[in-house]
């Protein structure tokens, strides 16, 4: 059984400690309700401290005050994909127009809403897990189970810094020594002067050197789920030595926390299909649920609108594949990715004349990633090119975040008006195939590349032999295969194992952040935005009047939220 979220305290603070400095007499009593420090100074009160840290992984907390919470979301989906070139805006031109469309067109200004919203509910997290950290000092406890706590309150610490880190780059970092100067007014706020990279790996190192193999529920993170966070952390520092002794080590022994072995589903699709959530695919994840009398406040909130407007109770139609997206899935008669696959052969011509219809080779998983006319969408029916919401949209839905219309009745919450939003379907925050690539890309620094060979050959072989979605031969023809030798250079792997990443993992948050670490933001994001507005592309309003220009590295990251500057009264600075 999947480990449920509960918001039990008080999102601004945390928690509200008690703290006194003489006895109690009879009229210095505890109100009833109210949790003070010697309740929550126990193995079950701190328990009940890390739910509430680990129910801020999604992003949403109904007392935030966020604006939309749609750019709260924890899946990335605004910054890493659709900021990645993945996904289009998509709903009607003006709906979010402010917050989303600058992310898109990579001109987001320090007031947007956004990304104060993004910042607010990272924050809170790190609050939160400092908040266990400062009641745990104060607790009795064994060594054992001091030890699991802090390293669970330390793993989400740096998750959330993490988030910040790679959203925004110069960022404070806050332990619990920092939030308790700041809670008592001796300092106003932390600087952004540093690298918080140190302290992440600090933090992220203790998890993966004190936490056990396994735990009591599978949402718990363990040993082996804050080795691969540490190995993704080392990834993006680019200390790939390190990463790959320790992604070495959770890919061959890696279990979850109930003790079963990491691998890659059987089927590519088990991976966003609530029936299968907590897999042996999942490593770390969002633990989604509804129908729990909390109004969908833990039903991936930040997602919600992200589901197609013309199925059944409909949806807002946001987080739309584009074009530059949907054709990398192109195979060609070798079954491998095709060579030059942006032109004017579309999976969906949506009206253009310029267009033609591609009939050839295409991955499997491309119908498991994208809706597209004619194909069948789940058990909703056959997608059509009238589902989105408005022609800015493009042709094109999400598909991973969708669960289908059988499934309805038993995981969607009924507080949400539209049927696909509001569901108990898990937020993949990293999955075994993200692990398994990682240390492909490891593999190739350290120039092992017929290692990173089978690396990536075992998820293109998952890919070959995984359950298919059944279409119209005039939509072309399943045909994946794994690389048959080793590859020639370097050179050569690291595009392999980077288009790869984009076809396991495209539309689950990643793509931007992989492209800014791998120094090519500004050639891959080039490439897609004059694709985009080609002359034989006539419906992309937000990349057109004028075409936008990404300059790195001054697009490579958000800026800070205004609004945080003037908080710390200055002491922040943008980056």
């Amino acid at each position: 059984m999947k480990l449920k979220y509960a918001i039990i305290i008080s999102s601004c603070l945390g928690v509200v400690l008690m703290f006194n400095s003489c006895g109690k007499s009879f009229l210095e009593q505890t109100p009833r309700g109210v949790l003070d420090e010697q309740t929550l100074a126990t193995e079950k009160g701190i328990n009940k401290l890390l739910l509430s840290a680990y129910a801020m992984l999604d992003g949403h907390d109904g007392g935030l005050g966020l604006g939309g919470e749609w750019g709260s979301g924890g899946s990335n989906f605004l910054y890493g994909d659709i900021g990645g070139g993945l996904a289009n805006k998509g709903s009607s031109f003006d709906d979010q127009g402010p917050n989303m469309t600058p992310v898109q067109r990579h001109e987001v200004q320090p007031g947007n809403g956004a990304i104060n919203d993004r910042w607010k509910a990272i924050y809170e997290g790190v609050k939160r897990t400092n908040t266990v950290m400062q009641v745990l000092a104060k607790a009795t406890v064994t060594d054992d189970v001091r030890k699991k706590l802090a390293g669970q309150a330390r793993f989400l610490r740096a998750f959330y810094h993490f988030e910040a880190r790679k959203i925004f780059e110069k960022v404070p970092y806050l332990d619990e020594v920092i939030d308790a100067q700041l809670a008592a007014g001796e300092i106003s706020s932390v600087a952004n002067d540093v690298d918080i990279y140190p302290k992440i790996l600090e933090d992220a190192k203790y998890a993966w050197e004190n936490l056990p193999e396994t735990q009591s529920a599978v949402g718990l993170v363990n040993k082996w789920s804050a080795g691969a966070f540490y190995g993704k952390v080392l990834m993006f520092s680019k200390d790939f030595a390190t990463a790959k002794t320790v992604l070495t080590d959770v890919v061959n022994n890696g279990k979850n926390s109930l003790g079963v072995k990491f691998d890659l589903n059987a089927n590519y699709d088990d991976n966003f299909n609530v029936d299968f959530d907590n897999s042996r695919e999942s490593v770390f994840a969002f633990q989604a649920s509804s129908k729990d009398n909390a109004s969908a406040r833990n039903a991936n909130w930040g997602d919600l609108l992200n589901t197609p407007a013309s199925t059944g109770g409909g949806g807002a139609g946001f987080f739309t594949p584009t074009y530059f997206f949907a054709n990398q899935f192109k195979t060609g008669a070798d079954g491998l990715p095709v060579a030059n696959p942006l032109n004017t052969e579309v999976f969906d011509v949506f009206g253009q004349a310029a267009l033609t219809r591609y009939t050839g080779n295409v991955d499997t998983r491309l119908d498991w990633t994208i809706g597209r006319d004619g194909v069948p969408f789940h058990d909703w029916g056959t997608y059509l090119t009238s589902w989105p919401r408005a022609t800015d949209a493009g042709p094109y839905a999400g598909k991973k975040i969708m669960i289908r219309q059988s499934q309805v009745d038993a995981t969607h919450d009924a507080s949400i008006w539209f049927i696909g939003g509001g569901t108990a379907l898990n937020m993949n925050l990293i999955r075994f195939a993200d692990v398994i690539l990682l240390l492909a890309e490891a593999e190739i620094e350290a120039g092992s590349l017929a290692n990173a060979t089978a690396l990536i050959n075992r998820v293109r072989n998952r890919a070959k032999t995984s359950r298919v979605v059944t279409f119209p031969a005039t939509s072309g023809t399943i045909r994946v295969e794994p690389y048959p030798a080793t590859f020639a250079s370097q050179d050569v792997a690291r595009k392999a194992v980077r288009l790869e990443r984009m076809l396991e993992l495209g539309m689950e948050g990643h793509r931007f952040f992989d492209l800014v670490r791998w120094g090519i933001a500004s050639q891959e994001l080039t490439t897609y935005i004059q694709y985009e507005t080609g002359a034989n592309f006539t419906y992309q309003a937000i990349l057109r009047n004028p075409v936008p220009v990404y300059t790195a590295p001054s697009d490579d990251y958000y800026p800070i939220p205004q609004q945080q500057i003037d908080l710390s009264n200055g002491i922040i600075k943008q980056r």
